[in-house]
């Protein structure tokens, strides 16, 4: 009966003190998640390396030689565009057998791995026809990646063989290669101009003075939407 009395007692009291303006304090703590989300960048660049015409014209063996050391034909390759992201190759007074070529590299900007995903070549100008005669000789493809993103160093060279000597052979080796950040893929392809091709029942020859111009685009995604 005391404890019953005792609880009323204790009720009216607290509803006495809310009434003056008293409260009563609890004990409390606060946590907080800080959270910052950065994304990387896919970045890729080309610059030119060196040229097989670097004095004396070379040429396809055994249909020609140069054993008169001359200088005929001129190939240059530079860098061009507001960013220097473009190659132009540029090949003046090319004759048959003239033997040239050309290395570049595709340098990994990017925080982000990239893998070359599409390459697309468009001939812009060539009246005459001077691609029929153009015929790849070789290619080799050196791929260097350094040791990241759980991945170990990469060090290898892909080199054409008598079925992969063509331009067609060279695309299908780069796709799908790796580039990390401080990584590059080095690119060498050497051709020549064939005098003479079979047409069905006809020969053709070389045309002179002919102009070719094309456009090749290389496109690198990143590395997990390239199959």
């Amino acid at each position: 009966m005391k404890s019953k009395k005792l609880l009323i007692f204790c009720l009216v009291a607290v509803f006495a003190l809310s009434l003056m303006g008293f409260g009563f304090a609890k004990w409390s703590d606060t946590v907080t998640i800080g959270a910052t989300v950065a994304t990387g960048n896919v970045d890729i660049s080309i610059e030119p390396g060196k040229v097989l015409d670097e004095g004396v014209d070379p040429q396809k063996w055994p249909e020609a030689n140069n054993c008169e050391k001359k200088d005929v034909a001129q190939t240059e390759l530079t860098a061009v565009g507001c960013d220097k992201n473009e190659l132009d190759l540029k090949i003046t007074n090319d004759y048959p057998w003239y033997l040239t070529g050309y290395t570049f590299r595709i340098n990994g900007e990017g925080t982000v791995p990239v893998k070359i995903e599409d390459i697309k070549t468009k001939i812009q100008s060539d009246r005459l026809g001077l691609k029929d005669f153009i015929v790849v000789k070789n290619w080799t493809i050196h791929v260097v990646n350094p040791a990241s993103n759980g991945l170990p160093a990469e060090d290898r060279t892909i080199e054409s063989n008598k079925y992969t000597n063509s331009w067609d052979g060279l695309v299908k080796a780069l796709k799908g290669i790796q580039i990390h950040q401080g990584g590059y893929v080095e690119v060498t392809v050497n051709f020549y101009i064939r005098e003479t091709i079979k047409c069905g029942w006809q020969t053709k020859i070389a045309p002179q003075k002919a102009n070719l111009s094309a456009k090749i685009e290389i496109n690198a995604a990143q590395w997990n939407e390239v199959n």
